[in-house]
């Protein structure tokens, strides 16, 4: 988090080499989800990973959203969360100051969201993994099978932007 602003410049950076410019506008927001869209990349050795310069790439885009998020709702602030050990987002730093969400520990893991949309893209082009089958709970589940499910769904092009909207309808 110290380095925040250094990595939301080299995003801007990155995003400037490759003809599109860094806004915090809702527009500016859809072409940076274009952007991801178009250009993150599998990982040809695991597949359905992400290549590994992409998660930085990731944590970049998260954090410039999260800035976007607090900038636009004031009582929102990042948080490194301890509100839980069994909380999917415990130790991670998220956004939190919710006033319109039920639920005190609501928060948004932005990492979190902008990783699995990175996942979700991957197997569209192909690089698809392959877990067989694991046993959780003492139950066994076809981990291939499960995520199968859920490959044919269409991968939204405004996810950036439905996030930073959600946020803004719960702050």
């Amino acid at each position: 988090m110290a380095e925040k602003q250094a990595r939301i410049e080299m995003l801007r950076q990155l995003l400037k080499a490759n003809g599109v410019d860094l806004s915090d506008t809702d527009d500016g927001i859809l072409r940076l989800n274009e952007w991801f869209l178009a250009n993150v990349e599998p990982d040809p050795e695991q597949p359905g990973r992400l290549l590994p310069e992409w998660y930085s790439v990731v944590n970049d885009v998260a954090l410039f959203l999260g800035e976007v998020i607090i900038e636009r709702c004031p009582g929102l602030r990042w948080e490194f969360f301890i509100g839980g050990k069994k909380d999917a987002a415990y130790q991670h730093h998220v956004i939190m100051g919710f006033s319109r969400a039920p639920n005190p520990k609501f928060n948004v893991d932005i990492d979190r969201n902008v990783a699995t949309y990175g996942h979700r893209i991957v197997p569209s082009r192909g690089s698809i993994a392959t877990y067989g089958k694991q046993t959780v709970r003492g139950v066994e589940i076809d981990v291939v099978a499960a995520a199968a499910r859920n490959r044919d769904r269409e991968i939204e092009d405004d996810a950036f932007w439905r996030w930073v909207k959600t946020a803004e309808s719960k702050a």
